[in-house]
This record gives C-alpha cells, sequence and structure tokens, in this order.
C-alpha cells in the first residue's frame, strides 16, 4: 500500500511545483478617460497581452496564464463595451472576451515589470471604406482589358496538394490605386505581393491562379466570375490602404459570405501576428469581389500607403516576402482546420 501513497505524493509534489508559477489574470478594472474607454488588466505574474478583433468582439490572449476562480470584473457603463468575459482558450492561454457594441480602434500597452495590460478603446474613424467603394463604383461599370489569368502549377507535393487558389492582384494598367509617399502606384505592390505568395503557395503543393501577371486593370465583375467558374477552393484579393490622414496605420481584413468567416478569421489572425502592424480588424463589408465569389474569399488591407512607415515597408522585398509567408501559413492553417 505504501508505493501507491508516495506515487500520489510525489504527483501532488509535482503540481505543486509546476503551478505554483502559473500566471492568472487577477483582476479587471473598467475605466473612462475624456473620449476612450480603458480596460487595466491586472494578471499575478508577467504575461504579454496580443490582441484580435473580429467584427463586434475583441479578444484579448495571455500566453502562460490560466483561469482563476478569485478573479474579479469592476464594470462601469460603456457606450462601446456590452460585455466582458474570461474563458480559457487552450492549455496555456487565458482570453479575456470583449464583446462590443459598435465599431472600435484599440491598442494594447504590457507594463512591464508591474503585471499589468492596458487596453485603450476609441471610436473607429468613420467612412473609412468610403474611398473604396467609389474605386469600386468607377471600375466595377467601366470595361477592363480581357481577362487574362495566369496558372501557376504545383511545384511539390505538399500540404496544399489539390488545391486551387485565386490571387487577385488588386488595381493594374490605367488603375494605378493609391500611391505610396514615393510615388510607387498599389497596382505595383499588389502585384509583388501576389507573385510572391504564389510561390510559396506552389511550394506548398496548390495550383495557383493570378488573375493578372502584367500591369493590365481587369474588370471585378470578370474576375469573380472567373474565380467561380474554375470553382476555386479559396479567393484572396489582395490590396494596400490608404486614408486622407498619415497617422493612420494598420491592417484590415474583410469577408462578406458567411461561408467565408472562418477562412477570414484564420487570414487576420496570421497576418497581424506576422507582420506586427496595428489591428483594425476583421470586417463584413460588401465589397465587389468578396460578396460575388462563391468560395471562401477576403480582401486583403495589410498597411496604409498614407502612413510614412508603412509607405516605406510596402517597397520592402523582406516585408512582401513576410506578408506572403503569413498569407500562406493562413492558408494552410484553414484548410488543416477543415480536415480536423
Amino acid at each position: 500500500m505504501r508505493k501507491p501513497i508516495a506515487i500520489l505524493i510525489w504527483a501532488a509534489v509535482i503540481a505543486s511545483l509546476v503551478f505554483a508559477d502559473v500566471t492568472t489574470i487577477e483582476r479587471i478594472e473598467m475605466k473612462r478617460d475624456r473620449s476612450w474607454d480603458y480596460l487595466d488588466i491586472y494578471t499575478t505574474g508577467w504575461s504579454e497581452a496580443k490582441g484580435l478583433l473580429l467584427e463586434n468582439t475583441l479578444y484579448l490572449d495571455f500566453p502562460n496564464a490560466r483561469l482563476s476562480r478569485k478573479t474579479k470584473i469592476f464594470r462601469r457603463s460603456s457606450k462601446r463595451i456590452q460585455s466582458i468575459s474570461i474563458i480559457q482558450k487552450n492549455q496555456n492561454t487565458a482570453r479575456v472576451v470583449v464583446a462590443l457594441k459598435k465599431d472600435i480602434d484599440y491598442d494594447v500597452v504590457n507594463v512591464f515589470g508591474r503585471n499589468k495590460s492596458v487596453v485603450e478603446i476609441s471610436d473607429r474613424l468613420e467612412n473609412i471604406n468610403r474611398f473604396q467603394f467609389a474605386w469600386e463604383s468607377k471600375y466595377t461599370k467601366k470595361k477592363g482589358a480581357p481577362l487574362k489569368p495566369v496558372k501557376f502549377t504545383p511545384a511539390a507535393a505538399g500540404s496544399l496538394r489539390g488545391k486551387t487558389i485565386v490571387l487577385d492582384p488588386g488595381h493594374g494598367g490605367d488603375d494605378p490605386g493609391a500611391f505610396s509617399l514615393s510615388g510607387v502606384p498599389e497596382k505595383t505592390f499588389t502585384l509583388q505581393t501576389a507573385q510572391r505568395a504564389a510561390k510559396r503557395l506552389r511550394q506548398a503543393g496548390a495550383a495557383v491562379y493570378l488573375t493578372r501577371n502584367e500591369d493590365r486593370r481587369c474588370n471585378l465583375k470578370e474576375v469573380a466570375e472567373f474565380a467561380n467558374r474554375i470553382r476555386a477552393d479559396i479567393f484572396i484579393s489582395i490590396h494596400y490602404n490608404s486614408i486622407y490622414k498619415s497617422d493612420i496605420s494598420g491592417t484590415e481584413t474583410y469577408y462578406c459570405n458567411p461561408v467565408s468567416r472562418k477562412f477570414a478569421e484564420i487570414m487576420h489572425e496570421n497576418i497581424i501576428r506576422g507582420i506586427k502592424r496595428k489591428d483594425h480588424g476583421l470586417h463584413r463589408t460588401p465589397f465587389y469581389v468578396v460578396k460575388n465569389t462563391q468560395m471562401p474569399s477576403v480582401l486583403l488591407e495589410p498597411i496604409y500607403l498614407t502612413s510614412p512607415e508603412e509607405s516605406f515597408l510596402a517597397g520592402s522585398p523582406s516585408f512582401q516576402e513576410e506578408l506572403a509567408e503569413d498569407m500562406v501559413k493562413g492558408v494552410i492553417e484553414y484548410f488543416r482546420s477543415k480536415s480536423g
């Protein structure tokens, strides 16, 4: 009888050692200062919070942290925050779930040495999509050059074997898109990024179509019809963002149809974790190509050409390679999630 008792004692000792230093979320305090909402999140040890904005929910992940029954949430009324809850995302990550009443922007500041993360929440800039809709209105009606898609066959038998992927480099030809601060048109960056992503997707075993592989403008209706006709497994439209304010930067991802939601979530998280720009969130918006394609589809806006820092990044081969790699990681994760 002594042996089982000894085993239990050792198990208890090991468990106490393992969990003695486990970080937990101690308390969450809602505050308001001028026009901002704040969440002060205190932990029992160091954990660097990472945000993820998916439509009307903000997720705050705390690595190497676990739930605690002792966690206290001090709430107050807010025009932006509907509710706050805490879940265990996985064995090693505690997740704070912030349900929202409206579109927001946010920042996370991790205060090293104080075991504290401060989340700043403000209203999302209004009418941020009006330039995209104005462009679509013009070029959906305007006849473009005949669609000339280019197919790249698989270069290896990888995890994407048997998958057909359409990459749509935005703009082209007489439609330059936005311009970087150095005068390079968006159409150049979208094509370069698509070509880099196509190369990586081929190496992973996919058949890849580019809706253009040269400087030509394609009609949006023909682009969507082509993706539907060949029965592509997924569709990715690549753009670079712009706005009238130079201090705005960061990443946005768009989808429209419910079939695209899971794909869009995975793509958005992989890109913001990879290129590490400000997270402006995943949004359901009826842009033409994501509305009119039948397969899971996303429209990516990784950075702003009107931001001085991001305008420089757009032309950087290393940045484009990182973005292409993050896109491929998202694609692979999506298909794995479907098979799992």
